[in-house]
């Protein structure tokens, strides 16, 4: 008797490719790309996919979209979900949540809803809707949030800082955009200027929340203006942070792992300025980083960590590629859902592989 297969949308099946690579933290592009993820899936699984199936399923454009019900019952269990039906059933969910606000996934030629209205300023009915979701809503929803936020903003013609002026308070633009869909590199239009809304917008001084908020907002900030080689603003906030502030071990331990190690590595940035390279401070945090990494349990949390001790070591080449090598060495199951063709790269490529901010993915940078 013949395995049954089933059909698959097109739409369904970009958020099935989307829901994987958020997993493996490499967009699935190429032939190369498809082996990797077989061998992936083997040694989670303990299943076998084959290279040519997973290309046929997410690249090759004649494809019908009818894969085995056996083979999309494996990529659940790889995503730890119980079956394709099960899983069939939450990505469906998701894509309605997008018709909600005017998304139209796959049919790029039309702007979303959400795009429009902060493109042609019309922010009153923006902010009313914006206003119906709550902290409470699920991270999920608010990942899809941030990002066409995201996008529109990014791809906004004019000026961003009305949104920010208006927005800036909002629960779901603060998490769902600002924390999850964070910038680091700076590519939206006035985002200075809104994450100095962001901070204004702090309260409860004495607060764990405030302070990984104000660690969070300034962290982003002196690293940008680091790059843009403004020595000023540098030391500006480097002195709210690292010496107005000067926060211990204690005092973040409560932080989640972002803003935690951010706020250690970017003390080199601040010193930098000051007196150039500090290798005193660098012994320090290179073996505090290798107890956090250690201590931390989520694959994801300990790639955080790695990627921003590495990309922060920009400033200092050689101890970036001596580091490099000391940690696929000393952490190997971190890089093991890399393709091996990354180690050939220039570094400043590799750290892309490592990079687990939301953004990268929809910036289009792998």
């Amino acid at each position: 008797m013949p395995k049954p297969k089933y059909r698959i949308s097109r739409l369904l099946l970009t958020a099935l490719k989307w829901k994987i690579e958020e997993l493996i933290f490499f967009k699935i592009s190429n032939k190369a790309d498809c082996k990797r993820l077989s061998e992936i899936i083997l040694l989670k699984t303990n299943k076998i996919i084959s290279e040519s199936t997973l290309y046929r399923l997410f690249l090759w454009d004649g494809n019908q979209s009818a894969p085995y019900i056996h083979t999309l019952d494996i990529l659940a269990e790889f995503l730890d979900v119980k079956n394709w039906s099960e899983l069939e059933s939450y990505l469906n969910g998701l894509q309605n949540f997008k018709f909600l606000f005017g998304v139209y996934p796959i049919e790029q030629q039309y702007q979303s809803l959400l795009s429009i209205n902060i493109h042609q300023g019309s922010l009153r009915p923006l902010y009313n809707f914006l206003e119906q979701f709550s902290s409470e809503l699920a991270f999920e929803k608010k990942i899809i949030l941030g990002e066409e936020i995201y996008l529109a903003l990014k791809s906004n013609p004019n000026s961003n800082i009305e949104f920010f002026k208006q927005f800036h308070s909002l629960p779901i633009v603060r998490q769902g955009f600002f924390e999850i869909l964070a910038d680091p590199e700076f590519k939206i239009k006035d985002y200075e200027v809104g994450l100095s809304y962001y901070l204004k917008n702090l309260k409860n001084e004495n607060s764990i929340n405030y302070l990984q908020d104000f660690v969070f907002a300034n962290s982003l900030l002196i690293r940008f203006y680091f790059l843009k080689k403004n020595k000023d603003k540098v030391l500006e906030i480097g002195k709210l942070l690292y010496v107005n502030c000067n926060l211990n071990e204690n005092d973040l331990k409560g932080f989640y792992v972002y803003p935690k190690i951010r706020y250690y590595a970017y003390k080199l940035l601040y010193s930098f300025v000051i007196e150039g390279f500090d290798y005193q401070y660098w012994e320090w945090l290179y073996e505090y980083s290798i107890q956090l990494i250690n201590s931390l349990e989520p694959l994801i949390e300990k790639r955080i960590v790695i990627h921003t001790l590495l990309e922060t070591l920009h400033i200092n080449p050689s101890l970036q590629e001596k580091t490099f090598n000391e940690l696929m060495i000393s952490f190997p199951f971190i890089f093991t859902f890399y393709p091996s063709y990354i180690f050939k790269l220039p570094m400043k490529e590799r750290l892309k592989f490592l990079d687990t901010n939301s953004a990268k993915f929809i910036n289009g940078t792998l």
